[in-house]
């Protein structure tokens, strides 16, 4: 059996928790390894000691070392990697996630990586290692493993093909304790999903990624009876007082979701929320969920412009029906928290200005901005680039997980320009705050246009923070909010 270390940055990561999960089920002895390399709450990328988190690697003793990557922070899992090798040479490192599967090729390139896992990798993994191990010793396998590309004597071995999927209901429930060991405060939100995969291929997102990878876009979802035993166990090993559903679109299935609601009302009965798409949003949806106890369900909406959505998003949509999930929410009582982006190449301050009013029509608590952010092989690049909006050396910085400017997706994105859309940020992330008719006011005059505010903590921190504060329905503003004044009093003590 070997030693594996997982290393991950910033956040609980629902995906090296089953990881976790099934390694040491399967007997190998599992570490976790957390660093802060960006504050997720206020857009600031900070400067890890690379070095001293490869000590710690080195501490634990591993044989196998396990990366898991967004894009956004695989050059830091890179660094660290770098570091690790230089003081530990022989261990072997792996890099798994989706920019690692979006380009195995490149990602493999670097000298400090043995290995790239491509897609989901429960299977996968532990087929790795006891290949690995199958000499007597701890090696790279002679042979292809299923879902795996790893270098051996000069040579690539294995193709950039994913390796057989889980069965969901067969995956023993993640392996949360290393994880909620150092951010405490998540044990009181439970984070699950139950189940894997979107009905949609968007431009940018990385689901178009996978349904390229697979051949097929698909949903695999859990029974609820599996579903109902984890939230069972979370709720007496934990003393979890909320929960929070992190699938794609929670509310695809209306028949699992009325079994599920059901059983959850009797048989869990604590609040909870999740993410869905307005398609998937009917008056029977929104009386289930309320029913059960949900209070929050964030909303993908991304654009209001119904020519923007079709033509560049890739996304089907229907103001029409936006606006109908979001009364039939509002009217359950539910909190409506809708995902707006900027940035969108072929969008105008005018469409801004028409989405405003949109939303200052039907009101939702809460409008999150995201900026476009460029993610290596989603549709969009290609798109992009053929508008001529970024360029072929822009698209190799982006495989390699480089940022296009200093800012992130919650401060601009890969806008090169953001500034003509400060205006409209700061008017979308205090409507809910404002008066309909001040927001009128402001946009039929264009006085909001004075407002270029580009301060993260004035345009999007404080209005959250006070939204948060005076809706008891928003339990993921406040525990944002106490996140950060912990991290605060932490580095001031």
């Amino acid at each position: 059996m070997a030693r594996i270390t997982f290393v991950y940055p910033d956040f609980e990561s629902l995906g090296v928790e089953y990881l976790m999960a099934v390694c040491s089920e399967a007997g190998h002895e599992v570490h976790l390894v957390y660093y802060e390399a960006e504050d997720a709450y206020l857009g600031k990328r900070k400067s890890p000691a690379y070095d001293e988190i490869a000590d710690r690697i080195c501490q634990t003793h591993p044989a196998v070392v396990a990366f898991s990557c967004v894009t956004d922070n695989y050059q830091h899992q890179l660094q660290c990697s770098i570091a690790l090798k230089r003081k530990s040479a022989d261990v072997c490192t792996i890099f798994g996630g989706i920019h690692p599967t979006a380009v195995p090729e490149k990602t493999l390139c670097n000298d400090a990586i043995d290995a790239v896992a491509v897609g989901e990798a429960e299977h996968a993994l532990l087929e790795f290692l006891e290949a690995c191990a199958s000499n007597g010793g701890f090696s790279l396998p002679d042979a292809p493993v299923a879902g795996f590309m790893f270098k051996k004597n000069g040579f690539v071995i294995g193709t950039p093909a994913e390796g057989k999927l889980a069965d969901l209901d067969r995956l023993p429930f993640p392996k949360k304790e290393p994880f909620l060991s150092i951010l405490k405060d998540a044990c009181h939100e439970y984070r699950i999903m139950t189940s894997r995969g979107c009905p949609y291929r968007c431009s940018y997102c990385f689901n178009s990624q996978i349904v390229d990878l697979r051949g097929k876009n698909s949903i695999r979802r859990r029974s609820v009876d599996n579903v109902i035993a984890e939230l069972a166990w979370a709720k007496e090993r934990f003393s979890t007082g909320r929960i929070l559903f992190v699938d794609d679109s929670f509310t695809t299935s209306k028949s699992w979701l009325s079994e599920f609601c059901d059983r959850y009302r009797r048989e869990i009965s604590l609040p909870f929320a999740c993410i869905a798409n307005p398609h998937y949003v009917d008056q029977e949806i929104a009386h289930m969920l309320a029913a059960a106890g949900c209070i929050n369900v964030q909303l993908g909406v991304q654009s209001l412009s119904e020519t923007l959505c079709a033509q560049t998003l890739e996304r089907k949509s229907s103001n029409a029906r936006i606006a109908e999930a979001i009364e039939h929410l509002k009217r359950n009582r539910i909190m409506v928290q809708v995902d707006h982006m900027l940035g969108i190449p072929g969008d105008t301050v005018a469409i801004q200005e028409d989405n405003a009013r949109f939303y200052n029509r039907y009101r939702p608590d809460l409008i999150s901005i995201f900026w476009l952010t460029y993610y290596p092989r989603t549709t969009i690049v290609e798109l992009a680039r053929k508008k001529g909006a970024i360029t072929e050396k822009e698209i190799e910085s982006i495989e390699e997980g480089v940022r296009l400017t200093t800012e992130s997706y919650l401060t601009g994105g890969s806008l090169k320009d953001p500034a003509p859309y400060y205006s409209v940020a700061f008017l979308l992330n205090w409507m809910p705050l404002l008066p309909r008719w001040s927001v009128t006011l402001l946009l039929n005059s264009r006085l909001y246009r004075l407002f270029k505010v580009r301060s993260y903590y004035l345009s999007t921190a404080l209005p959250r923070v006070i939204g948060s504060l005076l809706n008891k329905r928003d339990f993921r503003g406040r525990s944002h909010l106490i996140r950060f004044v912990q991290k605060t009093l932490g580095h001031a003590g």
